[in-house]
């Protein structure tokens, strides 16, 4: 919700509840399992990567889907870092509940010492824009591991072939 005070200068204010911060951590804890599912698929991509692409009768399209499997599987992983990171903030967001307008206006502040964020807003993002970004985030994730899985499939097949 926006706010205008007498200044002109515009505010946001926090109308969420902790018990909402912490549901939405619970959430995000489902990007922990599918990011371990990721690296051992990224581990596997890129074994049988090795091994097809130093056989003389290995086919080149597998060994290029292995290749790719193993490319998606680092998108992945970052995907995983940042959602690990993501959900940190939730979780300490979630204990500062009664200043939380201060609270956001010092993660923006820390994040950008860090250079973590380009520059300052204008306006404090709102605990729900930030969760849609982290949301979008899982979402990215998951595609990420579809697209992987479809991959590593395509190497089988083609291994067949």
């Amino acid at each position: 919700m926006l706010n205008h005070d007498d200044a002109g200068i515009t505010t946001k204010t926090a109308t969420v509840s902790q018990t909402s911060l912490v549901t939405f951590c619970s959430i995000l804890s489902i990007s922990l399992p599918i990011g371990i599912f990721s690296l051992l698929l990224t581990i596997i991509a890129l074994l049988f990567a090795l091994i097809t692409s130093g056989m003389i009768n290995s086919s080149l399209l597998s060994t290029i889907f292995y290749f790719l499997a193993f490319i998606m599987g680092i998108v992945g992983i970052y995907y995983a870092l940042r959602i690990k990171f993501d959900k940190k903030l939730f979780d300490y967001l979630a204990t500062c509940n009664e200043c939380l307008i201060n609270t956001l206006i010092d993660l923006d502040n820390a994040l950008m010492d860090f250079h973590l964020i380009k520059s300052k807003p204008l306006a404090t993002r709102t605990i729900t824009e930030r969760q849609q970004g982290t949301l979008k985030l899982v979402k990215q994730q998951i595609i990420v591991l579809v697209i992987q899985i479809m991959l590593l499939i395509g190497a089988w097949v083609s291994g067949l072939i």
